[in-house]
């Protein structure tokens, strides 16, 4: 009797035991995202590689394809007159770089604040990284073309069509370097350590901040060399700039409220 007494609690233990290991192993490997098997306390679906691919098979097309038209893209943001004349140009090489810059810029946008949310302590749209890419992209897509839309308006009402175009070529030069400069950056946040991908985060953010600015000091460039009034230049800053960021942030508030953890 004692012997299967002794018997039964012994298989008990190593039960018990048996299963304490698997739920480790389990933890583990999901644990398990980053570089080298680090601990990773933020996850993410694998839906995220799939438009990381995406985005590396537009680098590389841009890299190889269009190289001379992405180097003079990343000389203008320094150089006021190599804006101008690509303004003036506009060759049909430049239009197909555009395109596709464009696209790569508006995935860039929905990867990275899709992959931001978790640092806030929030799911993804509808629960989906897949959606919520897509629906973060979508909308980058046409804020900007919205935005263009508008300036081209108020060209024509303020009679200063020159100014809006020469600035949307410059939006829109400035986009195209942005997001082919932080998509490597945004590209490997998913898989290294989490305390590397805190640095990777602030450093995006940091980047658009700072080419924000340098946005800004262009319009008073393209301002003071087209004699355009300065109410013009608070006009757009109201309606164009401060406004939408606004917008923007109380957007981003209500869905990280309604998707919080």
């Amino acid at each position: 009797m004692r012997e299967d007494t002794t018997s039964y609690y012994l298989s008990a233990i190593q039960h018990d035991t048996l299963l304490q290991a698997q739920q480790l192993n389990t933890e583990t490997v999901i644990a398990r995202t980053g570089f080298a098997g680090d601990i990773r306390q933020v996850g993410y679906q694998s839906s995220v590689t799939l438009f990381i691919f995406c985005g590396l098979a537009l680098f590389a097309i841009i890299k190889y394809n269009f190289g001379k038209n992405l180097k003079e893209a990343f000389q203008s943001l320094l150089n006021y007159r190599l804006t101008l004349r690509l303004f003036e140009e506009r060759r049909e090489s430049d239009r197909q770089a555009a395109l596709l810059l464009n696209v790569l810029f508006s995935l860039v946008v929905g990867i990275f604040v899709s992959l931001i949310f978790p640092f806030f302590g929030a799911n993804p749209l509808w629960g989906s990284q897949a959606l919520s890419i897509t629906f973060f992209s979508a909308a980058a897509w046409l804020l900007y073309l919205l935005k263009a839309r508008i300036w081209r308006i108020m060209g024509v009402i303020f009679m200063a069509q020159s100014f809006s175009g020469i600035y949307i070529n410059n939006m829109f030069l400035n986009n195209h370097v942005i997001g082919f400069m932080i998509f490597p950056i945004v590209a490997i946040i998913p898989y290294i350590p989490e305390s590397a991908a805190h640095f990777a985060v602030y450093g995006v953010i940091t980047f658009f901040a700072l080419s924000y600015l340098l946005k800004l000091f262009r319009v008073f460039q393209i301002i003071n060399d087209q004699n355009v009034s300065f109410f013009y230049f608070i006009l757009y800053l109201c309606t164009l700039e401060i406004l939408p960021l606004l917008l923007f942030a109380k957007g981003c508030k209500i869905l990280i409220e309604r998707v919080v953890i």
